[in-house]
């Protein structure tokens, strides 16, 4: 007896989807921005989470078990990114803060505004505008994108530029 006689319908059914789809969902959530091995873990997770509720879609069709199993995986790639972005959000800050913080002495200020100035000097005057909305005015990518009519994706990517130019720029470590 091989090893696939041995699965039950259920069983081998769910195997057909995983390898029907493994690769298919990887790739888009590569296109989303998301490395490979985090791509590999979430599609991991989706199916975690997509067998225990396999009877809402046992009796369905091939291709409506492919859009189920892409629509739970999605749902877990835009988490993922809103997380990432959070947490991306948060070190930024830290970035700037690296500066030591203005305080009563005038050499903490002045070298403070050094850097600052540092980190904005190579930048147009739209970016140094976007960079300080967002950076130091805590500006939503939603409310930026709405002002300036581009999508947040397009947005994250020249603001997470700006920071990498900007580190640079101050003498701090790329990520």
């Amino acid at each position: 007896m091989t090893r696939n006689s041995a699965r039950t319908p259920l069983a081998q059914a769910q195997a057909d989807l995983y390898k029907s789809t493994v690769r298919l969902l990887r790739r888009r959530l590569r296109r989303l921005g998301v490395s490979p091995e985090d791509a590999r873990e979430i599609v991991q997770h989706a199916f975690e989470i997509a067998l225990p509720r396999w009877h809402e879609v046992q009796d369905a069709s091939e291709g409506r078990r492919r859009a189920w199993i892409e629509r739970i995986t999605w749902h877990l790639g835009q988490n993922f990114l809103r997380l990432a972005r959070h947490e991306y959000e948060e070190l930024g800050h830290r970035g700037l803060a690296r500066a030591r913080a203005p305080g009563s002495d005038l050499d903490e200020r002045a070298n403070a505004a050094r850097l600052v100035d540092a980190a904005l000097s190579i930048m147009l005057d739209e970016e140094r505008a976007l960079f300080v909305a967002y950076f130091l005015e805590d500006m939503t990518l939603d409310e930026l994108a709405q002002h300036y009519g581009v999508s947040r994706g397009k947005l994250f990517h020249r603001l997470a530029a700006l920071a990498r130019a900007a580190r640079i720029r101050i003498g701090s470590p790329p990520r």
